[in-house]
């Protein structure tokens, strides 16, 4: 066993030493110079007893002794000179010199060794546990956008080029699509499908070719989303909602910018996300408000307000003049700012404000009503809310009770 004042060699190097001192799974070695150098318990090996005095004579019965002076006597029995010389060394009976037992040609490189037991130490000593995978499972990233890329052989601007318009599925999900465009016909909307399919998670699918000419007529797409995976999964809400492409953003070259899918610049919307909050930053490019799906079931216009009840719409379009430039998330603070000016004014006007107002959010993807319902809870914590009544104002509206 290895040990304070052990005599030991390097298993990964040249040299001796002795052991001055061990801490842990480290011993410091002193080596011939003086140096001591730290080394791995096991990447020593203490020298035998027997290895030791490897190089001692050893002398039988009829050998002659050392004389008096140290100096060995000369075999008597004619040993050659090549033998004789294995007695160099004897400094005492039996015993050898450390010098003579352990001489090296090669000398040992301390600077060497102290920075390869150092990093083997430090290796050593970090043992900090890698972070488990998920389970598939466990993934719920989710990231969809369109991307209007130039085509790969234009030489021209972006925004003067055709574009190729690309799906980018950058989440775990694989993903059913269907992006339609849509059209007026005889008095009624319908939808003209462009594509559809599967998109295996992380990765891009080309959808449709434009050229420059057409996109001033491609106007809305309708584009539906069904996130999902072979295995267990989280689930997340289907998707079904309109995109408006205006002629505009295809013509200015500050909406295309880098992006991590393509060498080429492009205009980018996010179609959806798990990330909610992203949301309420303003992007350099204006990412698409989607609108309600269209629903099978009829939704009534919006009852007018009367004495005891008072009705906001806050969709974008009517509390704004246009949302042109505008980010989702500058179109959400509007529309908060909106509720809140309404309900406080309604609120200081006391008896003289209607009994219930009503506030039209709409469908979407919820978000304008999770707001509302945050500022209810902070600020109006005393008031009373629920659903409006889905025959009078369909599936997106909350109504509050003032008193």
């Amino acid at each position: 066993m290895i040990k304070a004042g052990s005599r030991v060699k390097f298993v990964s190097d040249t040299g001796v030493g002795i052991v001055r001192s061990i801490k842990g799974n480290m011993a410091y070695v002193e080596v011939e110079d003086g140096f001591e150098i730290p080394a791995l318990i096991s990447d020593i090996v203490e020298v035998e007893i027997e290895e030791e005095n490897a190089a001692i004579v050893k002398i039988g019965p009829s050998d002659p002794k050392p004389s008096a002076g140290g100096q060995a006597a000369s075999p008597s029995d004619g040993t050659p000179k090549k033998q004789k010389a294995t007695v160099r060394g004897l400094n005492n009976y039996g015993k050898v010199s450390l010098t003579d037992d352990y001489e090296d040609d090669e000398p040992i490189d301390l600077s060497r060794l102290r920075r390869s037991y150092a990093k083997q130490a430090e290796e050593e000593v970090d043992r900090t546990p890698a972070a488990p995978e998920k389970a598939p499972w466990e993934e719920t990233d989710y990231l969809v956008k369109l991307l209007f890329v130039p085509t790969a052989e234009s030489d021209k601007p972006a925004e003067t080029a055709d574009l190729e318009a690309w799906l980018v599925n950058d989440s775990s999900y694989s993903l059913f699509y269907h992006i339609a465009r849509r059209e007026q016909r005889g008095g009624g909307t319908f939808v003209r499908t462009i594509d559809s399919g599967t998109l295996a998670a992380n990765s891009k699918q080309k959808v449709k070719l434009y050229r420059r000419a057409e996109l001033a007529e491609i106007s809305t797409l309708h584009i539906s989303l069904l996130p999902y995976k072979a295995t267990a999964f989280v689930p997340r809400a289907v998707e079904a909602f309109d995109l408006e492409l205006h002629p505009l953003k295809f013509v200015r070259p500050a909406n295309f910018v880098e992006n991590d899918y393509f060498d080429a610049p492009a205009l980018e919307f996010t179609l959806a996300s798990s990330d909610e909050e992203s949301n309420d930053a303003a992007p350099v490019i204006p990412t698409p408000t989607p609108k309600p799906a269209q629903k099978l079931v009829h939704t009534p216009a919006p009852k007018k307000s009367s004495r005891d009840e008072e009705v906001i719409d806050l969709h974008a379009e009517a509390i704004l003049d246009s949302t042109e430039g505008m980010s989702p998330g500058e179109i959400l603070q509007a529309q908060l700012a909106r509720f809140s000016v309404a309900l406080e004014g309604a609120v200081k006007s006391g008896g003289a404000a209607p009994k219930r107002m009503v506030f039209i959010h709409g469908v979407g993807k919820g978000k304008l009503r999770y707001e509302i319902e945050k500022l209810l809870k902070r600020s109006y914590p005393k008031l009373r809310y629920q659903d409006a009544s889905f025959g009078e104002y369909g599936y997106g509206a909350v109504m509050v009770f003032l008193r």
